[in-house]
């Protein structure tokens, strides 16, 4: 009877230091609930950045297009951006 009960402890103490185990391990071990949460982070942030950069790509892609067949929008930056001007003509800049 004696044998018995402590052969039931020991079977119950090693049960609970399983479960314990195998509940760091799921939580904390390599492929763990915590890993996972900070993967999906990382997912997340760099498919913002991949859509941004997407966004950026494509501004660039109708900037190109503007500049090759847009002559008057060539005219527009060559005035604003970089002070151009045509030949007799006075350039003014406000400054507010």
């Amino acid at each position: 009877m004696k044998i018995q009960k402590i052969v039931l402890q020991i079977v119950i103490v090693l049960l609970l230091v399983f479960v314990a185990t195998s509940l760091w391990a799921f939580t904390f071990g390599e492929n763990g609930l915590w890993k996972q949460h900070k993967l999906q982070v990382q997912i997340d942030r760099m498919e913002l950045e991949i859509d941004s950069l997407k966004n950026e790509l494509e501004h660039r892609k109708n900037e190109e297009e503007r500049l090759l067949k847009d002559s008057f929008y060539i005219e527009s930056i060559a005035r604003t951006k970089y002070g151009m001007s045509k030949k007799g003509e006075a350039v003014y800049q406000f400054i507010p």
